[in-house]
């Protein structure tokens, strides 16, 4: 099994980043102009500055200063953010001991239309959809609700809800198969935790999407995704190229 990161996808994160920085940057900088320009020039006449004036100047000139200061953050950050998504890498790299050649494992996967999805697995059996987790804790699933258990034993909505989101993304890998002519490829989900037991504890009745953790994720999808081969190599091939925007 290949365990693979589309690069063009990698460095499309990072030019979206820099582009939102720069415009908070330009934003910012544009309204700290303008504050300091009303400082200058009174707009409004009379010998006397109006309360509003004062507040409307001095209010541009600090969210000005603000947003470029946070854009110049935002900025550094992009150039020097790691793109690397380490969850799907150690879930790769478990699939690519359990999974032979005909297995494709593609992190990181941002293409056009599509936002960032954690990673897929082609093959033979279909598209499989990650979202992968490293919580720890103790989860209960009930359909698509999630709840956490806290240390003083209360149950509360958890953090997270992998099922919204991971049924979101099953969704979008769907409509891109269909606009490149993919549209009988079967697409299935999974949650995977990469903790195992006694850090994460998980119970789920009747699930939207399987849940499962990594150490048993090749045997608790036996009876779906890995029930049977549904298409052929060359299918294969063009998904992942597809997914792969090549």
């Amino acid at each position: 099994m290949r365990n693979i990161a589309p690069a063009r996808a990698l460095a499309r994160r990072a030019r979206q980043y820099l582009q939102i920085a720069i415009i908070l940057v330009v934003i910012g900088f544009f309204l700290a102009v303008l504050g300091l320009f009303l400082f200058v020039v009174q707009l409004v006449p009379g010998p006397n500055v109006p309360w509003w004036y004062q507040a409307l100047r001095t209010a541009l000139l600090i969210v000005g200063i603000i947003l470029a200061l946070g854009g110049i953050a935002a900025a550094i950050r992009a150039l020097t953010r790691k793109t690397e998504n380490d969850l799907a890498l150690i879930t790769g790299n478990f699939l690519a001991q359990q999974l032979d050649a005909r297995y494709v494992f593609i992190r990181n996967i941002n293409p056009p239309g599509v936002p960032y999805i954690d990673a897929v697995l082609v093959g033979p059996p279909g598209v499989l959809v990650f979202r992968v987790l490293d919580n720890a804790g103790v989860f209960a699933n009930e359909g698509a609700n999630w709840l956490e258990r806290k240390p003083s034993g209360e149950w509360l909505p958890a953090r997270v809800n992998p099922t919204r989101e991971v049924v979101e993304d099953i969704q979008l890998v769907r409509e891109l198969l269909e606009r490149r002519s993919l549209p009988d490829v079967p697409v299935y989900g999974v949650i995977v935790f990469t903790k195992d037991d006694p850090l994460v504890s998980i119970s789920a009745r009747e699930p939207v999407v399987p849940i499962t953790l990594l150490p048993s994720i090749v045997t608790n999808l036996s009876s779906s995704y890995f029930a049977k081969e549904r298409i052929p190599p060359e299918v294969v091939a063009s998904v992942v190229r597809v997914i792969m925007d090549e």
